[in-house]
């Protein structure tokens, strides 16, 4: 499944749910509220395209408070990417703003397709963690397009008592190996408990997870090369195989099924990222101590041999202004306030996302934070500690989607052990370089 198909997915599921993506707050200084004086433009208004139930239609009730000028233009429509499309092809017609996910970030940037936001990002860079800085960034160009939102850190969520219950109450999180939790997750089967979700077609984004833990990545840092098969790829797949073996839950990841084994059970941890808090909050707010609401924890993912990094990086999207839209003046007023201000990353993060400005990651407001999902665990401390686990090693340019697709697709004759992981590999790499050649920045 790619990420697009899966965010399609997650998005109808969670209708009610509190977030689809994740936004961002930086500056040059911690600015409380309005960072800039109020340009003029073509039309008083600014025009987001984003999806539903939005954290930055948040972030717009404190702008328009400040500037009560500028109408707030947000009709988040259906078919988002259609539109957004369209709108380029014509160079006209498209919003002011658009909540892009990384790669589109990329993919659009280096098109020429988003306006260029160098001169107000640059002095804001040092409030970012150099992998959002990266994102951002088209090195063709050398042009700063996107303004960086959601963190993008994960974690092991997991339930507490029912380790507890099934003897693993002590568990070292600080050093427990791929191994161990391997061995762990291999017992909980016995028990009819599963530490993780496996789908029985594959599922990419864990290869990514532990591919960025190794200080890998699936495409060099120029756009030009497909690493995805060196040494990094090949040894983060063999991990992969190794959870295949230990045996996850076989159910599609955010299907009926899997928020079935959540409320009753059966699934007692998954990987996933801090964004996704707002979905478990909706799927489980109802299920009480079958549940396990308040017993929720997370751990940093685990170590080994070859291991940088105790985290991974899922999604992660960003704010960009569209040449196909007319107000660009204000669109970037409206970012300086949204996405590099205390006041305008408070408010995205009370959906539930985390915002990547430092200063917001070392507020009260956001250290502070409770959810019935933890009880009075402080969850966000913990992902505070993970931005600093993000690796600035970790690309995903124009044709990183090709890739991913075909490893998606892929893996399971690896994981099945029906050829190895060095031929899987290679295999992989030849099936998706005519795609990536076609939709490499060049």
């Amino acid at each position: 499944m790619s990420r697009r198909q899966f965010l399609g997915q997650i998005g109808s599921i969670a209708a009610t749910a509190t977030i689809l993506a994740a936004c961002s707050s930086d500056s040059a200084s911690p600015i409380q509220g309005n960072g800039a004086q109020t340009p003029t433009t073509e039309q008083n208004e600014i025009i987001f395209w984003g999806h539903d139930q939005h954290p930055i239609d948040l972030a717009a009730e404190g702008f328009t408070e400040q500037n009560p000028q500028i109408k707030w233009v947000s009709p988040h429509p259906e078919d988002l990417y259609d539109k957004i499309h369209a709108a380029m092809a014509a160079g006209t017609g498209g919003p002011d703003l658009f909540w892009a996910e990384a790669l589109d970030v990329q993919t659009w940037g280096c098109k020429g397709l988003l306006g260029d936001l160098s001169e107000m990002f640059v002095p804001e860079i040092g409030y970012y963690h150099p992998l959002k800085v990266n994102e951002a960034l088209i090195a063709k160009t050398n042009q700063y397009v996107g303004w960086p939102g959601d963190l993008g850190v994960c974690g092991w969520y997991y339930r507490a008592d029912k380790l507890a219950a099934a003897g693993y109450g002590n568990i070292d999180f600080e050093n427990y190996t791929w191994q161990d939790f391997c061995a762990i997750a291999a017992d909980l089967k016995t028990k009819d408990m599963y530490a993780f979700a496996f789908p029985a077609d594959g599922w990419g984004p864990l290869f990514m997870f532990i591919l960025h833990q190794l200080g890998g990545t699936a495409v060099s840092q120029d756009g030009q090369t497909i690493t995805v098969g060196d040494d990094k790829g090949i040894y983060a797949m063999q991990i992969v195989k190794q959870l295949w073996d230990a045996g996850g839950l076989a159910v599609d990841i955010w299907s009926i099924g899997y928020w079935a084994a959540l409320r009753d059970g059966e699934l007692i941890g998954d990987f996933s990222a801090a964004w996704a808090r707002g979905f478990w909050e909706a799927q489980l707010k109802e299920s009480g101590e079958s549940g396990g609401v308040g017993q929720w924890r997370i751990a940093k993912f685990p170590t080994g041999n070859g291991i940088q990094y105790r985290t991974g990086s899922w999604v992660s999207s960003h704010l960009v202004n569209p040449k196909s839209g007319q107000n660009s003046a204000n669109a970037r007023l409206f970012m300086k306030y949204a996405l590099g201000s205390l006041g305008g990353a408070s408010l995205c993060g009370k959906w539930g996302i985390i915002p990547a400005y430092h200063p917001y990651l070392e507020s009260k407001d956001f250290l502070d934070n409770r959810s019935f999902l933890f009880g009075d665990w402080a969850f966000d401390e913990f992902w505070a500690g993970q931005e600093k686990e993000l690796s600035a090693e970790f690309y995903r340019p124009a044709g990183w989607a090709a890739i991913n697709e075909v490893l998606g697709k892929e893996m399971v004759p690896i994981l099945k052990g029906d050829e190895s992981v060095e031929d899987g590999m290679k295999r992989i790499v030849e099936i998706s370089t005519a795609d990536f050649d076609r939709t490499k920045c060049s």
